[in-house]
């Protein structure tokens, strides 16, 4: 019996160690697949410049006055413009500031015409595209009127 169990023993080690590298291998090619990957999102792909125009490309330029007030103006700031990208004589109030996921400085904007209540304007967009400055787009959650 006791030469039996000596027979067998060296036979499970072998498997038992044949299995523990087969896991390591299949772990370390996981794991540099994942890391591919995550360099992949990571690095910059395409055109120099592609990022700059690709999610503004029916952008409206903003024009000097609202393009002016953009680079200054904290959120909640307000102003009325004699000529936008939405019409004259409108009111602009800076909602919130943040940056996109393409790098770019943005600001959320509410919008309305004269005498008609904020509650009514519409919500738009501006980012500060590199090397062209400001423009305007409406926000996508935002109902087509």
């Amino acid at each position: 019996m006791q030469h039996i169990e000596r027979v067998r023993r060296p036979q499970a080690r072998a498997r038992s160690q044949t299995r523990t590298r087969r896991d390591k291998s299949v772990w370390l090619a996981a794991t540099l697949v994942l890391a591919a990957g995550l360099t992949g999102c990571a690095a910059p792909g395409g055109q120099p410049g592609a990022a700059d125009t690709l999610s503004m490309a029916d952008a409206t330029p903003a024009g000097p006055a609202l393009s002016a007030f953009l680079e200054r103006a904290p959120d909640g700031a307000v102003t009325t413009l004699a000529a936008s990208p939405w019409g004259g004589n409108v009111s602009v109030i800076v909602q919130e500031r943040y940056f996109a996921a393409s790098g770019r400085l943005c600001a959320q904007l509410d919008v309305s015409r004269g005498a008609v209540p904020a509650a009514l304007g519409s919500g738009e967009v501006a980012c500060r595209v590199a090397a062209r400055g400001w423009y305007t787009q409406r926000l996508v959650t935002e109902v087509v009127r």
